[in-house]
């Protein structure tokens, strides 16, 4: 950690489908000496989508969305051309990238364009995601963060976790830090701040809040930027703070069904790990997963990066292994490679399309 200025890092193994081991190394912010534990916040970036995914397919076991139905047809949006591409795009093709919409946008004249028709290729698209839980807003009338606390982070044991900013999590919260070790503070932690303050003003809790209450909230504070979703909280695209122990609860479940009312049902759980675009000979993605299947084994995996935080998570269904990391820098991808490696038994191809 020291040779890669990683102020931090958290650790989660799982075994026989259970989390096994955990521990925390280093500090929540250089210079400081409060230690990274396993209860530590971190933001998990892209491993956020594998647990809204979980959600969307909840919402079909319940029949409240068809993944195969037109998105247009449950919420036409404004930023998307009324071409037949926008029309044809469907939940399956968000949770599998292949949309065709590009990942973000940044300048405020982006437009979101299509590269191809949806459902002819991979193409990693955080909008699309975006555009996805704008739909879970519209179908279950519930706010973004509401709805994901009520019907999977608290059910699941991940109490602590949270996709928007909640007062409390400051303390437990480490801060991101650049490849020199310089502290920064985190998205979701400064922009919550500001969230949170107008959540008090307006007197709506920040739970509530749709797509178009953030949206008003950030053009009060930031008039001179396009309200963009790479810019707004919460976004089930990258913005989930949580621990290596509570991620590791969500990936036991995905591992292995409990039976107590909040698991996939068995179609919804096979379909996440059924190949829906092929990548190369080794790497696919399932349903909000990645898919490795190499040496006759097939694992599953995600990786996060947003910027100052980097994650990586690994899980293997017939032999019940896993691995989830968290590191608070720049440079966490250094590590993360390593560790996974050596926990899970050797190197991957999964690691190699990451670096690419």
């Amino acid at each position: 950690m020291e040779w890669a200025n990683v102020p931090g890092l958290a650790v989660a193994i799982l075994k026989d489908g259970k989390p096994a081991w955990s521990s925390g190394f280093g500090v929540m912010k250089a210079g400081e000496t409060a230690p990274v534990d396993t209860d530590t916040l971190f933001g998990a970036a892209s491993l956020s989508k594998p647990v809204f995914t979980y959600a969307v397919l909840r919402m079909r076991d319940e029949k409240l969305i068809d993944l195969d139905r037109p998105l247009w047809n449950y919420l036409p949006i404004e930023d998307l051309p009324a071409v037949d591409q926008a029309k044809a795009i469907t939940a399956r093709h968000v949770l599998s990238h292949s949309t065709g919409l590009q990942n973000w946008r940044f300048g405020r004249d982006a437009k979101l364009e299509f590269s191809f028709k949806p459902g002819e290729r991979f193409q990693y698209s955080g909008e699309g995601f975006y555009y996805l839980q704008r739909v879970l807003e519209q179908i279950t009338g519930r706010g973004f963060e509401e709805y994901m606390q009520e019907k999977v982070l608290k059910p699941l044991g991940m109490v602590n976790s949270t996709f928007a900013w909640a007062a409390g999590a400051v303390t437990k919260a480490a801060w991101g830090h650049n490849p020199r070790m310089d502290a920064v503070e985190s998205f979701n932690a400064q922009r919550g701040r500001q969230l949170l303050e107008t959540a008090s003003k307006w007197k709506k809790p920040l739970p509530l809040w749709k797509h178009e209450d953030v949206v008003r909230a950030f053009s009060i504070t930031n008039k001179d930027a396009p309200a963009f979703p790479n810019s707004l909280l919460p976004n089930t695209a990258g913005s989930l703070f949580t621990s290596v122990d509570e991620y590791a609860l969500f990936m036991a479940r995905l591992m292995k069904p409990r039976g107590d009312g909040h698991d996939l049902s068995e179609n919804s759980r096979r379909e996440m790990f059924l190949t829906q675009m092929r990548i190369n000979s080794a790497v696919s993605w399932g349903l909000g997963i990645g898919l490795e299947r190499y040496n006759s084994r097939t694992m599953f995996w995600h990786w996060g990066d947003n910027g100052v935080f980097k994650a990586f998570m690994m899980g293997d269904i017939p032999g019940g292994n896993g691995i989830v990391i968290f590191a608070n820098s720049q440079n966490g991808h250094r590590m993360w490679h390593r560790v996974a490696a050596e926990a899970m038994g050797r190197d991957h191809p999964a690691f190699y399309f990451y670096m690419t």
